[in-house]
């Protein structure tokens, strides 16, 4: 796995269903892929993971899965055009028993997908970025 790009605990709250998480970064010359990842601790290698989004550039797909007891489960892939540009900007926004992922593009989401987490929302500690991202940009909490 590449290394951590970024990582932040999930802080004052626990998140909970109308919370929205947006992530802008700026990816490496020549990015490959990068991930994002809701995990249920505190360190660099979890062994419980929420919810892990993955985005194969050059494959133009997107990777979802969740990671339970050191075991990644429920592999889904699924098309997905590729980024305009070396910017990225994603909003996750937690519902009841999903989360929906959505592209932001000129303000405006577009979403991508939609997941259907193991675990529960409150479950989740910290945020991960791995892969070829150069800077995260902006981190925006919206708590519902």
């Amino acid at each position: 796995m590449p290394p951590i790009a970024y990582t932040t605990n999930i802080v004052p709250n626990v998140l909970q269903k109308g919370d929205k998480i947006r992530i802008k970064g700026i990816l490496d010359d020549n990015a490959q892929e990068f991930s994002i990842n809701f995990v249920n601790e505190i360190c660099k290698n979890p062994d419980f993971i929420t919810y892990h989004f993955k985005w194969l550039l050059d494959e133009r797909v997107i990777v979802e899965n969740y990671k339970d007891n050191g075991s990644w489960v429920d592999h889904q892939e699924q098309d997905y055009d590729s980024l305009d540009g070396s910017i990225f900007e994603l909003e996750f926004a937690f519902q009841d028993d999903v989360i929906d992922v959505y592209k932001i593009f000129d303000n405006k989401p577009n979403r991508i997908t939609t997941y259907e987490p193991y675990f529960e929302l409150s479950e989740i500690k910290a945020i991960q970025v791995w892969g070829d991202v150069k800077k995260i940009s902006e981190l925006t909490f919206k708590y519902a």
